[in-house]
């Protein structure tokens, strides 16, 4: 191993599993193993290939340094640019290649010297390099491999030459005479061959799963008959996902037919990682401690690949392991194997007498096949894959994926602990999820094979809702994740495997559809709104981004603010947000009415999202007197600024135990009223005003440009603002507080909350530059921060006044009481209060023809009332106006209580 990457290894072992050197200087010991969290895993000092958990009988996993540290073996060329020369070393032109194939694959130099060479690989549509190792086929073809940071290159890891003729060839090693073997194994890869050529075993590369080698066979029966020796036994030892088991089925049979003796071996795939014949040369497994080639378990599971009959499976699975009791799988079918050991020896001892020339595996096979041994239990076959659980709920189950023997798709669905417990309850859930599947077997057969597939069964993370979370700092969507600026597809299991995690979402009521292709993402759509709906428009993507941080803000600023986007019928609104929405994956959607809503609802709409908007629509609205629609009450949200729960549940438990999910996402309100709440929340809220004035045919044309346009070409914009992570938070740590200072010192602004609040929007303004997104040019980022500080200015002034409603009451009773040189409406004669009962007030205006607010909605917002601060809304005092009047009615009435202006 090269010192460097020594160093490196254990650098990072140290700080990453905080491992510890032993006293004798061999070891490091305390290591956390990855597997099962212990701090009982080691490594070797001189060579920290392998790191083993000491836990052997609960744990016992093992992980080579390469899938820890990725990273460390994925840049070749710098990492040998920065090794220290030795002494008089002088350069080879092959020491990058060299020290991918040593320490990348683990291959001993001396045994493959001369079989490859360094080259470079450059791509002219990305403009950028890579060194290779790169192999001849024949004279004129070839194959590499690029080693420096090969993601860059997309999924491209290696190529061949343009016009490679490689059908029906492979790649033999140099050392290997081909008329010279009893065995041959066949493989995906040049660096599978080599493995295999290490330890001991001929290999030959055909690049390809689907590639089946007719020339390469050719040429070996050539040269047997040449040589005048038997051609070897053909083992397909392709790669053991389900495409090369596949073809490994496939071949064998084609090669059957021809005349080959054949076999298989295979490793098989567990785990989220991917194993091939190399992973396993690396991990020491192909060679015994005594130096033994150690292929028997391989080729064992080869051949139960192979197989041509469950028959044959069964009676391979009986031999190996003595087993006379078990399920096990063959073409898509579930089987149960039971042997009576009397009729099975009695059947062989017939077979033996008879005068049929049979082979002993045949005769057993036969025997197998007399005594009736296997039995369908299952028409498909069910594999359990994972376990899912949600702790507040309560709730678990079993995630498995049901195949059938014909071509219909794969179902992927859940079982429950007690739709396991007994057959029944399994046949019936069966029968609900795949269609045409039927369970026959009994509940001891169901329980043998549980135990075969739950015992150790993989756990996987939970969540409740589409978005961010927080613990594992992963945005988790329904079909794409993004974690560290990294976007990770789900896993054939319907999971995110995302280093050492693996999370998924149980939510399926927020449908994002988020294109991943970067060819298709159309950047040209931020001019178009920008040009569309102007500055405001500006402030309403910046905080919309803001939305898809939601969490992160809050974490460092402690609360984000609410948008309210307000305007006449017609003046654009559900054409913004219905676009906005398009940016995130979510298609013909404005928002929810939460006055249509009943509170359970409302509360699991405001829990389902995590760092993405909740947009309440038209719940301001303006009601007759006695309607009996109930208004939303905004001080409701007010819990919601700083990401606290905006409502709390009992648990079903019988306990004192609560749930109060925090709140995890962003609220925008659009309604045509403007928002009349409490001083507190109206503080919350930053307020945008969308009229018709300046609409025309440019705007009209534009914005049915974006109605137009197509989800998937705009889309990506969550892809490109949350792997813009590190940037964006940068730039809000870096800018919210200068902007927030600043309008903090403007001598109208004197709450501090609306200065932070529209600080924190105006750094978002700056995200959408070049310094970040790169969306929009500062032409148009300058107005929307001017536009963000005149917002902040008139929310200092509308928390100062009084609600339109409380105005035309106060406009009404000036009026009236201005009529007459004594008091018509105010009821208590003192110079410091005023006192009014709302129902005299409402037959004075009747009476006058005055035209005024609903008293339901008027009792509301009276409370709020700021230039004649409310005192009481219920109390008695006698009256003036009836003690004037001297008509023998009763002198004390019921009033609302204000203080008088200064």
């Amino acid at each position: 191993m090269q010192d460097q990457l020594r160093a490196d290894i254990l650098t990072r072992l140290r700080t990453d599993f905080d491992g510890k050197e032993s006293s004798d200087g061999k070891y490091m010991r305390r290591l956390r193993c990855p597997s099962c969290g212990k701090k009982e895993a080691f490594i070797a000092l001189d060579a920290p290939w392998m790191l083993a958990c000491g836990r052997q009988s609960r744990c016992g996993e093992q992980h080579h340094v390469k899938e820890l540290f990725p990273d460390l073996f994925n840049s070749w060329t710098e990492r040998v640019a920065n090794r220290d020369r030795k002494p008089g070393e002088k350069p080879t032109g092959t020491e990058v290649a060299d020290a991918y194939m040593a320490d990348g694959r683990g291959f001993d130099l001396a045994k493959i010297c001369g079989w490859y060479t360094q080259e470079t690989y450059w791509d002219y549509d990305r403009n950028i390099s890579s060194a290779t190792v790169r192999f001849q086929i024949n004279d004129r073809d070839f194959w590499e491999r690029l080693i420096d940071k090969p993601e860059r290159f997309g999924k491209m890891k290696a190529h061949f030459n343009r016009g490679a003729a490689f059908r029906g060839d492979a790649w033999v090693p140099p050392a290997l005479d081909l008329s010279q073997l009893s065995e041959l194994w066949v493989v995906e890869g040049i660096f599978d061959a080599i493995a295999l050529y290490h330890a001991g075993i001929p290999a030959v590369a055909a690049f390809s799963c689907n590639n089946y080698p007719e020339k390469l066979l050719a040429r070996i029966a050539a040269a047997c008959e040449e040589a005048g020796t038997k051609p070897p036994k053909i083992i397909w030892a392709l790669d053991g996902d389900k495409a090369g088991t596949a073809y490994m089925r496939k071949f064998a049979n084609m090669a059957s037919a021809e005349g080959w003796k054949v076999g298989a071996a295979t490793i098989p795939q567990e785990g989220k990682t991917k194993r091939d014949w190399n992973d396993a040369w690396q991990r020491k497994e192909l060679v015994s401690e005594d130096g033994e080639v150690n292929t028997r378990e391989y080729l064992y599971q080869g051949d139960l690949v192979i197989a041509r009959s469950a028959g044959e499976k069964a009676s391979l699975i009986f031999s190996h392991t003595g087993r006379r009791e078990f399920p096990f799988g063959f073409g898509n079918r579930l089987f149960w194997f039971r042997l009576k050991m009397d009729e099975y020896q009695q059947a062989i001892n017939e077979l033996e007498e008879s005068s049929e020339a049979l082979t002993d595996r045949e005769i057993k096979d036969k025997a197998l096949e007399q005594c009736n041994a296997v039995s369908e239990i299952a028409n498909c076959y069910p594999t359990f894959l994972y376990y899912l659980a949600n702790k507040v709920t309560d709730e678990s189950w079993y995630y498995s994926r049901v195949d059938f023997p014909h071509d219909g798709t794969p179902v992927k669905n859940t079982f429950s602990g007690g739709q396991l417990a007994s057959a029944s309850e399994f046949k019936k859930r069966l029968l609900g999820i795949a269609p045409g599947a039927v369970w026959t077997g009994s509940s001891q057969q169901l329980d043998r094979l549980l135990k075969q597939q739950i015992s150790g069964i993989k756990t996987v993370e939970t969540i409740d809702f589409i978005g961010y979370s927080k613990e594992h700092q992963t945005w988790v969507f329904p079909e794409l994740a993004v974690h560290a600026g990294q976007v990770f597809e789900l896993n054939n299991e319907d999971y995110y495997d995302i280093g050492r995690m693996s999370v998924k979402t149980l939510s399926e009521s927020v449908g994002l559809n988020i294109n991943r292709k970067t060819a298709d993402y159309e950047h040209g759509w931020a001019r178009d709104l920008a040009d569309c709906f102007g500055p405001k428009g500006v402030v309403a993507l910046a905080f919309w981004l803001g939305t898809l941080f939601a969490e992160q803000i809050r974490r460092e600023h402690k609360s984000f603010p609410f948008l309210e986007i307000v305007g006449e019928a017609g003046s654009g609104k559900s054409t913004l947000i219905e676009f906005l929405w398009k940016l995130v994956g979510r298609q013909d959607y404005e928002g929810f009415d939460p006055s249509k809503a009943t509170l359970a609802a409302r509360a699991r709409n405001f829990a389902q999202v995590s760092n993405l908007p909740v947009v309440l629509i038209e719940s301001d609205r303006d009601q007759d007197a006695g309607a009996k629609q109930k208004q939303f009450d905004w001080d409701e949200l007010k819990t919601a600024y700083n990401g606290r729960s905006v409502r709390s549940r009992g648990q079903k438990n019988g306990g004192n135990d609560t749930y109060e999910p925090p709140f995890r996402g962003a609220i925008l309100i659009s309604q045509n009223a403007q928002v009349s709440a409490s001083p507190a929340v109206m503080q919350r809220i930053c307020h945008l005003t969308f009229t018709r004035e300046s609409h025309n045919d440019t705007t009209k044309a534009l914005a049915e440009k974006l109605e137009r346009t197509a989800m998937d070409s705009v889309s990506g914009f969550a892809l490109q603002a949350t792997t813009s992570e590190a940037g964006v938070m940068r730039l809000l740590k870096e800018r919210a507080p200068l902007y927030e200072k600043a309008l903090a010192e403007l001598p109208e602004i004197r709450i501090l909350r609306i200065a932070k609040n529209h600080g924190q929007l105006q750094a978002l303004v700056d995200c959408l530059g070049r310094e970040c997104l790169n969306l929009l040019p500062e032409s148009y980022l300058e107005p929307a921060r001017e536009m963000v500080q005149s917002m902040a200015l008139e929310r200092q002034t509308s928390v100062n006044a009084d609600h339109p409603m409380v105005q035309e009451f106060w406009e009404a009773f000036d009026y009236i009481e201005g009529l007459n040189g004594y008091p018509m409406l105010d009821h208590h004669g003192d110079e410091k209060l005023i006192a009014v009962n709302l129902k005299h007030f409402e037959q004075v205006c009747a009476d006058m023809k005055i035209r005024t607010p609903p008293l339901t909605e008027l009792k509301r917002h009276l409370k709020t009332s700021r230039s004649r601060k409310f005192v009481d809304s219920s109390r008695t005092v006698r009256s003036v106006i009836r003690q004037g009047l001297n008509n023998g009615a009763k002198d004390t009435v019921r009033c609302w209580i204000f203080e008088k202006e200064a």
